[in-house]
């Protein structure tokens, strides 16, 4: 369960960055919309932790939704990382 749940993180990192490589070519000077999608996967993994707490046992894929929940949330954690660097550099 655990090699699935970092598998599935790495998953989301990716598809996070290439995300943040579109929005940050398509936004002008506002630059927190490159902030968004972390903040959304960071909210989803909350919720499916919470569901997984309150409903039981229901599994996607092999995975609970708990792990789920972690996995979006390591996923938002990492993209959080990289992206205040990036954009540290970026107005350095």
């Amino acid at each position: 369960m655990f090699v699935t749940t970092v598998i599935i993180a790495l998953v989301l990192v990716v598809a996070l960055m290439i995300l943040n490589i579109i929005l940050s070519k398509i936004s002008s000077q506002d630059r927190y919309i490159i902030y968004m999608p972390g903040v959304v996967l960071f909210a989803t993994g909350l919720l499916l932790f919470m569901m997984a707490v309150l409903a039981g046992k229901i599994e996607i894929t092999g995975l609970g939704l708990g792990g789920w929940g972690i996995a979006c949330l390591f996923a938002a954690a990492i993209q959080f990382t990289v992206t205040s660097i990036v954009d540290t550099n970026t107005h350095s």
